[in-house]
């Protein structure tokens, strides 16, 4: 049975990160949509130092009770939106024993069926893990006491990417306090504090994969995946329904003295039929130019939906094929990042409305670069995994003869 108040929660949080998000990234430098988004990996990797037992932060350091299991943050950019559309994170999907090594390099597990043994020890052909690790002890570097068992990788990983992070918004900071390193201000106003805003909606993202792996760890059940993304999905939308015309007002955000009042709440409904016409091809070429603070575009609508469907599909079944190919994987997050900035730098170097000049470029890769580097850090051994093992309620004596 799904935990509906919890799930409830996560949807809450992924919407508000995702309407934060949308509406503010139209508004962000190409290439740092790309690297921003990864804030959520050392942002969780912060926010576990408060959660975990032997986290920095925690009042409670050391002493775990035996309700506490080990978590930490997965790793990836993507690791909410991974979880959302595919469920991945959960421990398992039957009625299983996962047996799980502790490196993510050469991650192996081993599904088995409770009523088939007495005794896990007595399974045939079972690796021996403690054989494994003592194997690549000397090559897995161990946990760092008191940093809520990340190692000196990842505490190196997580500053490098912090670094990068800060690197890429070192221009809307200084366009913020009126700081020319230009000919003119780094970027617009706008431009400045939707960049901003872009990087604090990963805040609740990080939130919510830390609760989604914690409730999964707390219930110690098998859940199925399709549905708990199935209700996930559906509490998003009823979410986003509400707050939408909150949200709406968002969109002249920096724009100028009186921004909340360009896009009124009360315009919500006429929007969103627009919308759909936009969508459609059927919008007034009048109401395109001149019925908004800025012009709508209603090009390619249907090929940017089509492309997001197949990426969330593409994302699904590469987790599925690679889930134990942790390297590979990883590997490919990497080189996903390098071809992304590569594409949004082509297209930021092409349009005016973007055109920042050399020097704000060269902060945009050398934050990339410096992204890539510490995010392969970070991966090269694995946190140690979230486990537990299933709890079954007791049933009682079916043949029980009434007395």
């Amino acid at each position: 049975v799904l935990p509906l108040a919890d799930v409830a929660f996560m949807a809450v949080l992924d919407t508000i990160y995702l309407l934060v998000g949308v509406i503010s990234g139209a508004h962000v430098p190409p290439v740092l949509t790309v690297i921003l988004v990864q804030t959520t990996i050392p942002l969780t990797a912060c926010f576990t130092q408060c959660v975990h037992p032997d986290g920095r932060c925690n009042p409670g350091r050391g002493t775990p009770s035996e309700d506490e299991y080990e978590s930490s943050p997965n790793g990836n950019s993507s690791a909410v939106d991974m979880y959302s559309s595919t469920g991945a994170a959960a421990a398992s999907h039957s009625n299983v024993r996962i047996i799980s090594s502790s490196t993510l390099n050469e991650m192996q597990s081993t599904a088995v069926s409770d009523n088939m043994y007495d005794n896990i020890s007595s399974i045939p052909n079972l690796p021996d893990h403690r054989m494994h690790a003592a194997h690549n002890h000397h090559r897995t570097p161990p946990p760092v006491k008191g940093w809520g068992g990340l190692s000196r990788y990842h505490i190196i990983g997580t500053g490098l990417m912090f670094s990068a992070i800060l690197l890429g918004l070192v221009p809307a900071i200084l366009s913020l306090n009126e700081i020319y390193i230009t000919e003119m201000e780094a970027m617009p106003q706008r431009t400045a504090y939707n960049t901003i805003v872009f990087c604090l909606a990963t805040i609740p993202a990080a939130m919510s994969q830390l609760y989604k792996e914690h409730t999964l760890t707390r219930l110690r059940q098998p859940i199925d995946r399709n549905t708990l993304n199935l209700v996930l999905s559906v509490f998003q939308l009823l979410f986003a329904i509400v707050v939408s015309p909150l949200a709406y007002g968002l969109e002249g955000m920096g724009f100028g003295p009186g921004w909340i009042t360009l896009f009124p709440s009360k315009n919500i409904s006429t929007n969103f039929a627009h919308g759909l016409q936009c969508f459609t091809g059927r919008l007034d070429e009048g109401i395109m130019l001149r019925g908004y603070p800025e012009e709508a575009r209603c090009e390619w609508s249907w090929l940017l939906l089509v492309l997001h469907v197949l990426s969330i599909i593409f994302v699904g079944v590469a987790i599925d094929k690679l889930a134990a190919a942790t390297k590979v994987m990883y590997r490919g997050v990497s080189f996903g990042i390098m071809l992304g900035v590569l594409f949004m730098f082509v297209y930021q170097i092409r349009d005016k409305w973007c055109e920042y000049g050399a020097l704000v470029s060269f902060f945009h890769l050398t934050a990339t670069a410096v992204l890539i580097v510490g995010a392969e850090i970070y991966h090269r051994v694995s946190v140690a995994d979230a486990t537990f093992e299933t709890v079954y309620q007791e049933i009682g004596d079916l043949y029980e003869e009434d007395e």
